[in-house]
């Protein structure tokens, strides 16, 4: 079995300090919802965010990449196998666990309405089935039910290693991966486990994922 937890995820809804921003308020009338129940989007909200929190679109309100992670992991062949297990922390220490046989949006847009929904239900079922689950939840939290087996940090100040390296003796895998699109963790994750990097540059989370669940299949033998 391979766990990957996304950890710090920039996925949140508006912040309060926000609710008053006119574009913001034009934005909810035209998707006819609350501000308070729409999730923070810096692909259409970069300049109000600036505006409250200065640069903070460069990091804030990132469901895009989150939404790429998970169609990566999700249609993976070790997903399929159902031997795979995904668990989010957002920074608000929010912690979202998904039942592998979950089948999500394609398109961007309903992906968002399916986050917002999580996040005002906390739970999204589909005959009889949890599907996605929201609890509030530290880093700490997360650590002590969802780690399976050998524990890794992927960071781009990690020790150098060939992601053909990282699983080496061990079947079960953790790996903890920034769910941020620049910086680095706010969690103590280098206190949890070794770190390290799998490339010379910087990585996004899904070219991240992609490598080590490619590297996963080979080793266990998944995919010749």
């Amino acid at each position: 079995m391979l766990t990957i937890l996304l950890v710090d995820a920039e996925l949140e809804l508006i912040p309060k300090e926000m609710w008053d921003d006119h574009s913001i308020i034009k934005l909810a009338k035209q998707r006819k919802k609350p501000v308070r129940e729409i999730i923070l989007d810096s692909n259409y909200m970069h300049t109000a965010i600036d505006r409250y929190y200065n640069g903070g679109s460069r990091r804030m309100g990132r469901p895009d990449i989150i939404y790429n992670f998970l169609q990566v992991c999700m249609e993976s062949i070790l997903n399929k196998k159902g031997e795979l297990r995904i668990y989010i922390h957002t920074k608000g220490d929010k912690i979202i666990s998904f039942n592998p046989e979950i089948k999500l949006p394609k398109s961007y847009n309903r992906f968002i309405g399916l986050i917002e929904d999580l996040y005002k239900k906390k739970e999204i079922k589909s005959e009889g089935k949890t599907l996605m689950k929201m609890s509030d939840g530290t880093f700490q939290d997360l650590l002590s039910f969802a780690v399976t087996g050998n524990l890794s940090v992927l960071s781009p100040t990690g020790n150098p290693t060939l992601v053909s390296n990282l699983f080496v003796g061990h079947s079960e895998q953790t790996v903890i991966i920034g769910g941020f699109s620049e910086g680095d963790y706010s969690s103590d994750v280098y206190n949890s486990a070794k770190a390290y990097r799998i490339f010379d540059e910087e990585l996004t989370i899904w070219t991240t994922a992609m490598e080590i669940i490619a590297q996963y299949e080979r080793d266990n033998k998944i995919v010749q």
